[in-house]
C-alpha cells in the first residue's frame, strides 16, 4: 500500500482492476512503472487532490498587486479538460485575494486556499510568486500553477 494522504486511499491493482475501480468510482489516478501491478488512488467525495509542499525556506509574502500566469493540466480524470488554461487577473491586497469569483485570505505560512463553487485554488505563495493548484469536478480536472507578479 502506497502512502496516504487524506482523503485518499491507495491500492495495489493490475490495470484492468484500475480501469473497473476508475469507471465505477469518480475521482482516481492510476500509476504505474509498467513493470509493477501500479497504484490506483482514490480521492474521496469532497476533497482535494495533494496540496502543493510548503517551500522549504521562510517563505515571504506576497506584494500586493496582479499575479498572472498559466495553469497546465496535470491530471484529468474525465475528458473536456484543455492542456493550458490562462490564469490572470488574480489581485493580492495585503493578505487578501481575489480571482473570478474566487475570494480568500493568504494565512501567516503563504498558503491560500479559496472556493467558488466546487471549483478551488490553493497553495503557496514565495514573495512574487505563487505555486499551487487549480481543481474543479466537473470534468475533473487539475491544473497546477504557476503564477508571477506583473504589477
Amino acid at each position: 500500500m502506497a502512502e496516504q494522504r487524506p482523503g485518499s486511499i491507495a491500492f495495489r491493482l493490475s490495470r484492468s482492476a484500475a480501469v473497473m475501480v476508475c469507471l465505477a468510482g469518480a475521482a482516481c489516478t492510476f500509476t504505474t512503472n509498467g513493470t509493477n501491478p501500479g497504484t490506483l488512488t482514490v480521492r474521496m467525495p469532497g476533497t482535494l487532490p495533494p496540496v502543493t509542499t510548503p517551500p522549504q525556506r521562510s517563505a515571504a509574502p506576497p506584494p500586493s498587486g496582479t499575479f498572472a500566469g498559466v495553469g497546465t493540466l496535470s491530471n484529468s480524470v474525465g475528458s473536456g479538460c484543455r492542456r493550458q488554461i490562462p490564469i490572470g487577473h488574480f489581485v493580492v491586497t495585503g493578505s487578501r485575494v481575489r480571482f473570478q469569483g474566487f475570494r480568500g485570505t493568504i494565512q501567516p505560512d503563504t498558503y491560500l486556499e479559496m472556493q467558488a463553487g466546487s471549483r478551488f485554488v490553493y497553495g503557496y505563495f514565495d514573495g512574487g510568486r505563487f505555486v499551487g493548484h487549480y481543481w474543479q469536478p466537473h470534468p475533473d480536472c487539475t491544473y497546477d500553477l504557476v503564477l508571477d507578479h506583473v504589477g
